[in-house]
C-alpha cells in the first residue's frame, strides 16, 4: 500500500512539474510530418520532439492545421511554438529559433542511365517541379534553357516519376529520399550538385523566450548523433537485390537443400536396415534363449556377430563423419575452382593488368585455406623478374628484379628467404612449396603452412596449382592474341596510307590527339586504348572510295563528295566484320554533326555516340591545320577560332570547349607527326 501511494505521488509530481507546449505544424510535410495509413502523426519533427521529451520536462501538444493558418497561429501567441522552417530576416523578427536541426539542401534528381553530367546537360530533358517552388529561380539561373512542368503537389510529381513520365525533377534532399525508398526507385536516380543549402529550425512565438532557452538545452542533452538516427529511420535507403541476385541465392537455397534431404534419406534408409536387422536378431535371441542349452555354442557364435554388427555400426559412423568432412573439403574446392573459372571472364586483352589479376588469384587460394593466417603466391612476371604477393593481416606486392628456377631445393631455400623479407616473417617453419607448372613451363610457386591440413586437402592444393598453370598458359595467349591484333590494325593502316596520300600521318595524329583529349576528360583506361585505335583506322573505308579522288589536287565536285561520304560507313562494315563491334560504331559516326546535319545517319546531339563526338574534334582539328595541295593549313589560334566558331553546330559545345582548353593551356602536346 505503501509503494502504490509513493508511485501515485510520484506521477501527481511529474504531471505538475512537466509543461505542456502547443506544437503547430503544416497539415502534409513528409518525411517530416505526415499522418500514416492509420492516421496516427509520424514523421522526423514527431521523433524529434519524442526524444526532447525524454531529456526535458516539456510535453508537446501536436496540432496539424494548413502551414499559413499555423504560421498565424505562432505570430498571434495561439501557439507556442511550429515545425521546421528556414531562417530569414522577415521571420527573424516575429520568431524565436532554436538552435539549427537539420540541414536542406535543394538538389535535381536524374535517372542515372541519362549520364547527365552537370546543369547545362538539362537542356535536352523536362525538369518536374512543384508549383511555387523557389527553387525553380535557382536552376533557371544555371540553365534558362530548361523547359519546366509544374505539379500542384509531391504526390502527383512523384507519381508523375514513377510512371516514367518525368525523368529529371526538383526537390528537396530528404523529402526526394523519402519517396524514392517508398516508392523503391532510390537505386535509379542520383543528384546532380546543391542548387542551395540551408538549416531548417524549430520557431517560437516572442513571448515565450524561456521555452526557447529550454528546447535549446534539452538538444544539448540528446544523444550524440540521435537526430541522424532519427532521420535514417525514414530516409535510409534499403539495400537493393538485383533480380539476378535473388535467383542466384533461390537456386543454392535449393541445392543446398535437396543436398540435404539426399543426406537425409540416406541416414534414414541406413537406420530402417539396422532397424530391421537388429529386430531380426531379437527374434533369434529368444529363439535361442527357448533352447539355451542345446543351442549353447549357436548362442556364443550370434553374440560374435552381434559384437560384429556393432562394430560395423560403428565403423559406418566413422564413414558418415568422415564423409561430411570430405563433402565440406570438396565445397570448398568446389567454390575455389568456381572463383578460378571467373576469372577466365576477365581475360580479354584490356584486363590483363598483372597486378590485378595475381591478386585476385591469392584472394582465391586464400579464401580456400580459411584457417591460415599466411598465404603466398609467387608468379613469374611479363617483365624482368617475378612479383610477389603474400597476404597475413594484408596483402602486400612485391616486383623482384632476379628471377630463379622454381623447382630447386636451392632455390626455394631463396625464395622462402624473400617472401620472408617481403611480409616481415623470421619463421616460415612448416611452409609448403608447391610449384605451379604446366608441362615444361614453371609458372611459379604457392606458398602456404601445411599445419592443419590433412592429406587430401594437401592434394586439392596440388590440383588448384595445375588448374592454375593452365590459367596462366591460357593467359599468355591471349596477351598474345592481342598484341597480333595490334599488328593486324597496323598493317590495315599502312596499307590505306599506300592508297592515300593524305592518310599518311593522319591516322597517327587523330589516335595521338583522340588519347590526349580523353586522359583531359578523365576517361577510363578502356575508353583511352579503343579512341586511340579507333583514331588509327577511322578512315579505313576509304579504300572504297576511288583513288584518283582522295588524291585528286583541288577541291571536289559534288558527285565526288557524295563518293567519299561513304567511307565511315565502309569503315564500320570493314571493323565489325572483323569482330570489332565497338571500334566500329565509334567510326562510323566521326562525320556526323552535332546539329544533325553530318552523314551517314544524320545523328544529332547526345545520339551521337561520345566517343564520336571525341573523334570528330580531334579529326577536323589534324585536317585544319595540315597542309593540302590546294591550301596551306591553318595555324593554331586559326583552327582554335574555327573550333569555337563551330561550336554547337558541327562540334558538340561541351567538348569543343574543353578541346580548346587543353590547346591554350598545353600547346607543346598538339605537335604534328612529320607525314
Amino acid at each position: 500500500m505503501r509503494r502504490l501511494t509513493a508511485l501515485l505521488c510520484l506521477l501527481l509530481v511529474t504531471i505538475c512539474l512537466s509543461q505542456r507546449v502547443k506544437f503547430v505544424s503544416g497539415d502534409f510535410y513528409p518525411p517530416f510530418i505526415y499522418r500514416n495509413e492509420r492516421g496516427e502523426v509520424v514523421g522526423i519533427s514527431v521523433d524529434i520532439l519524442r526524444a526532447i521529451e525524454k531529456v526535458s520536462e516539456l510535453r508537446f501538444d501536436i496540432e496539424l492545421r494548413p502551414f499559413s493558418e499555423a504560421l498565424s497561429l505562432v505570430e498571434t501567441n495561439q501557439a507556442d511554438m511550429i515545425n521546421l522552417i528556414f531562417k530569414t530576416p522577415e521571420r527573424e523578427r516575429v520568431f524565436l529559433f532554436s538552435k539549427p536541426i537539420l540541414r536542406i539542401r535543394s538538389l535535381v534528381w536524374v535517372r542515372k542511365d541519362l549520364k547527365v553530367k552537370d546543369f547545362k546537360d538539362l537542356t535536352a530533358f523536362v525538369v518536374g517541379v512543384v508549383e511555387g517552388d523557389a527553387n525553380e529561380a535557382l536552376l533557371r539561373a544555371k540553365n534558362p534553357s530548361i523547359l519546366f512542368k509544374r505539379f500542384a503537389d509531391l504526390d502527383q510529381l512523384v507519381q508523375a516519376v514513377e510512371r516514367g513520365e518525368i525523368e529529371v525533377f526538383l526537390m528537396e534532399d530528404l523529402t526526394a529520399s523519402y519517396y524514392l525508398i517508398k516508392h523503391d526507385l532510390y537505386h535509379l536516380f542520383e543528384s546532380l550538385p546543391p542548387l542551395s543549402v540551408e538549416w531548417a529550425y524549430f520557431a517560437f512565438t516572442k513571448s515565450k523566450p524561456q521555452l526557447a532557452e529550454q528546447f535549446n538545452a534539452a538538444l544539448d542533452r540528446l544523444p550524440r548523433g540521435e537526430i541522424d538516427r532519427i532521420v535514417n529511420l525514414f530516409v535510409k535507403p534499403k539495400f537493393f537485390f538485383p533480380i539476378w541476385l535473388r535467383w542466384l541465392i533461390l537456386f543454392g537455397s535449393l541445392a543446398t537443400f535437396l543436398f540435404f534431404v539426399v543426406l537425409l534419406l540416406i541416414n534414414k534408409r541406413l537406420s530402417h536396415l539396422v532397424e530391421q536387422r537388429t529386430e531380426e536378431l531379437k527374434k533369434k535371441n529368444e529363439e535361442l534363449q527357448a533352447s539355451y542349452e542345446e543351442l549353447d555354442a549357436m548362442n556364443q557364435e550370434l553374440r560374435a556377430n552381434n559384437e560384429e554388427l556393432e562394430a560395423m555400426n560403428q565403423e559406418l559412423e566413422n564413414l558418415n563423419k568422415m564423409l561430411e568432412e570430405k563433402t565440406e573439403q570438396a565445397e570448398r574446392f568446389q567454390k575455389a575452382f568456381q572463383d578460378v573459372l571467373d576469372l577466365t571472364n576477365k581475360l580479354t586483352y584490356e584486363t590483363l593488368q598483372e597486378k590485378e589479376f595475381l591478386l585476385q588469384i591469392l584472394t582465391v587460394f586464400k579464401s580456400y585455406l580459411p584457417n591460415q593466417d599466411f598465404a603466398g603466391v609467387i608468379l613469374r612476371s611479363s617483365q624482368p623478374g617475378m612479383i610477389t604477393f603474400v597476404t597475413s593481416d594484408e596483402a602486400t606486392v612485391r616486383r623482384i628484379e632476379a628471377s630463379y628456377d622454381f623447382g630447386s631445393e636451392q632455390s626455394r631455400g631463396e625464395l622462402l628467404k624473400i617472401v620472408g623479407e617481403v611480409c616481415g616473417e623470421e619463421d616460415l617453419t612448416g611452409m609448403e612449396f608447391v610449384p605451379i607448372r604446366s608441362q615444361d613451363i614453371a609458372h611459379g610457386a604457392l606458398l602456404y603452412k601445411g599445419e592443419g591440413l590433412n592429406p587430401i586437402e594437401k592434394q586439392y592444393i596440388d590440383k588448384f596449382a595445375l588448374f592454375l598453370a593452365t590459367l596462366l598458359s591460357v593467359r599468355s595467349y591471349v596477351r598474345e592474341q592481342g598484341l597480333f591484333q595490334r599488328r593486324l590494325l597496323s598493317v590495315v593502316v599502312k596499307a590505306l596510307e599506300y592508297y592515300d596520300y593524305y592518310t599518311r600521318g593522319h591516322s597517327e595524329n587523330v589516335a595521338r590527339y583522340a588519347t590526349l583529349f580523353a586522359e583531359r576528360l578523365g576517361l577510363d583506361r578502356n575508353t583511352i586504348r579503343r579512341l586511340f585505335w579507333v583514331g588509327m583506322v577511322h578512315d579505313v573505308g576509304k579504300i572504297f572510295v576511288p583513288q584518283h579522288i582522295l588524291n585528286k589536287n583541288g577541291f571536289l565536285s559534288p558527285e565526288e563528295y557524295e563518293l567519299v561520304k561513304i567511307h565511315p560507313l565502309k569503315s564500320f562494315e570493314l571493323l565489325n566484320e572483323a569482330g570489332l563491334e565497338d571500334i566500329a560504331r565509334i567510326a562510323r559516326h566521326h562525320h556526323e554533326r552535332y546539329d544533325g546535319k553530318g552523314y551517314p545517319d544524320g545523328l544529332s546531339g547526345g545520339n551521337i555516340p561520345y566517343e564520336s563526338r571525341i573523334l570528330a574534334i580531334v579529326d577536323a582539328f589534324d585536317a585544319m591545320t595540315t597542309d593540302r595541295p590546294y591550301k596551306k593549313g591553318m595555324d593554331l589560334t586559326s583552327a582554335i577560332v574555327e573550333i569555337e566558331r563551330c561550336s554547337g553546330s558541327q562540334f558538340d559545345p561541351y567538348l569543343a570547349k574543353k578541346f580548346v582548353d587543353l590547346l591554350k593551356e598545353s600547346p607543346e602536346m598538339i605537335v604534328k607527326k612529320d607525314r
